[in-house]
C-alpha cells in the first residue's frame, strides 16, 4: 500500500475518502430526512460533514502545508496513512450507526484519536518550527476545537433523563462550525490566497486572527443568550474580514480560473457574515424562518468553494500537471456557486409546498459537484499525471 501513488502524498487518499463521503452522506442525509433510515437526520449531516467530509480534506492540505509553513521536513507517510486509517474506521463504524445506534460511540472514539494524533504530530512540528509560528499555532488551536465540538457531539448522543443533552448538540454545531469549519481555512485563506496570487507585498494584520477568533467566541456566547443581538456580532465580523481583504488588494477579476476561484472563496467570507446577519435579523426579530441559512451561506459559500479550489491546485501541482487550468476549472467553481443558489432557495421555500423539489434539487447540485470534481481530477489524485488540463 506505501508504494502506491495514492498514498505516496498526504492529500491523495484524504482527498479520495472525503469527494466519497461527501457524496455517501449526502445521499443518506436525504434518506434520513424523509425518515427512511433510524439515526436522525440533523446528526447524520452534521456529523458526516463535520468529520467525515471536510476533516478529510483539512488533512490532505494540513499534512502537506503544515511542516511548509513551519519550514521543516515532510511528515512520513507512515504517520498521515495511521490518521486516514482512523477516519476509514470511522467513516464504517458512522455507517454501521445508522442500524446499530451504539457504533456511534466507536466513531467518535475514531475521531477523537485521530484528532488528537494529528495534534500530537503538528505540536512536534511547531516546537522545531524555524519559521514564523503564527499561522501554525491557530492551526493548532482550530483542531483543539474541532476536538471539543467531537466531545459535545458525544455528549449530546449519551442517554440521561435528566440531562439537556440537546444544548450539547447545539454547542456541539456552533464550536465545531464557527471555531472549527470556518476558523481553520480562514487561518490558511489569508496566508495561501495572496500567496497564490502573487501579491507578495501585503502584510497580514497583526490583530487580525486574534480578533476573528474573539469575535467568533462572542458569536457563541450572545447566540446562546441574546440570540436578537446576533446578526450585530457578524456584521462586526463581515466589516473585519472584508477590511483586511481588501487591504490584500488582490489581481481581480482574474483570467486565471484557479486564482478567480480562490478569490471568490476568500470575498464569501465577509459577505457569508454580513447576508447571515441579515438573515439573523430576519429570524430573531421577524419570525421569518431561515432553515440554518447563515451556517450554509459559509458552509457553501467560503468553505466548499475554497477547498475545492485548494484541492483543484494541490492535485495539480502535487500530481505533475500543469497549474495552467483550464474550462473545466471555470465550470468547477461556477458549480459551487450553484450549489449555494440551491441551498438559498431551499431556504426562501420553507413552508411551501415546492419544499421537497428544491431540497432534492439542492441535494443533487452538491453530489454533481463533488462528481464533477472526481471527473477532472480523479485520475490525477489516483495516479499522477503529467501535462496540462483541457
Amino acid at each position: 500500500m506505501m508504494k502506491s501513488p495514492l498514498f505516496s502524498q498526504p492529500h491523495r487518499p484524504f482527498f479520495l475518502l472525503g469527494i466519497l463521503n461527501a457524496v455517501l452522506f449526502m445521499l443518506l442525509f436525504r434518506l434520513a430526512y424523509i425518515g427512511a433510515l433510524g439515526i436522525d437526520a440533523k446528526l447524520l449531516h452534521a456529523y458526516s460533514m463535520f468529520f467525515l467530509v471536510f476533516t478529510n480534506f483539512f488533512y490532505g492540505f494540513t499534512y502537506t502545508t503544515f511542516p511548509r509553513f513551519c519550514a521543516t521536513a515532510p511528515i512520513d507517510s507512515r504517520r498521515y496513512l495511521r490518521v486516514w486509517v482512523l477516519q476509514v474506521l470511522a467513516t464504517l463504524s458512522f455507517l454501521a450507526a445508522l442500524w446499530l445506534p451504539f457504533a456511534f460511540y466507536a466513531t467518535v472514539l475514531f475521531v477523537a484519536t485521530s484528532l488528537a494524533y494529528t495534534l500530537r504530530i503538528f505540536l512536534g512540528i511547531y516546537r522545531r518550527a524555524s519559521a514564523s509560528r503564527e499561522d501554525p499555532y491557530w492551526i493548532i488551536v482550530a483542531y483543539g476545537m474541532g476536538a471539543l465540538a467531537n466531545l459535545l457531539f458525544l455528549l449530546a448522543e449519551i442517554p440521561c433523563t435528566h440531562c439537556r443533552t440537546g444544548i450539547f448538540f447545539e454547542y456541539a454545531v456552533s464550536v465545531g462550525f464557527y471555531l472549527y469549519l470556518i476558523f481553520l481555512p480562514t487561518v490558511v485563506a489569508f496566508r495561501m490566497v495572496p500567496l497564490f496570487s502573487r501579491v507578495m507585498e501585503y502584510r497580514k494584520s497583526p490583530w487580525l486572527l486574534q480578533a476573528v477568533i474573539g469575535l467568533l467566541l462572542l458569536h457563541l456566547l450572545v447566540g446562546g443568550y441574546a440570540p436578537r443581538w446576533l446578526f450585530g456580532v457578524d456584521m462586526i465580523l463581515a466589516g473585519v474580514l472584508g477590511w483586511e481583504i481588501l487591504r490584500i488588494e488582490l489581481p481581480f477579476p482574474n483570467r486565471d480560473p484557479m486564482l478567480w476561484g480562490l478569490h471568490l472563496a476568500i470575498f464569501w467570507l465577509p459577505l457569508g457574515f454580513f447576508l447571515g446577519a441579515l438573515s439573523e435579523l430576519a429570524g430573531a426579530w421577524f419570525s421569518v424562518p431561515m432553515l440554518r441559512l447563515p451556517l450554509h451561506l459559509l458552509a457553501l459559500g467560503f468553505l466548499t468553494t475554497i477547498l475545492v479550489a485548494f484541492g483543484a491546485r494541490v492535485t495539480l501541482g502535487h500530481g505533475g500537471a500543469s497549474l495552467r487550468s483550464g474550462r473545466g476549472s471555470s465550470l468547477l467553481f461556477a458549480s459551487t456557486q450553484l450549489v449555494l443558489l440551491g441551498r438559498l432557495i431551499l431556504s426562501l421555500a420553507v413552508g411551501s409546498g415546492a419544499f421537497f423539489l428544491f431540497f432534492d434539487l439542492s441535494v443533487a447540485l452538491w453530489i454533481a459537484l463533488f462528481l464533477f470534481w472526481s471527473v477532472l481530477y480523479g485520475r490525477i489524485l489516483l495516479f499522477g499525471a503529467r501535462g496540462r488540463e483541457e
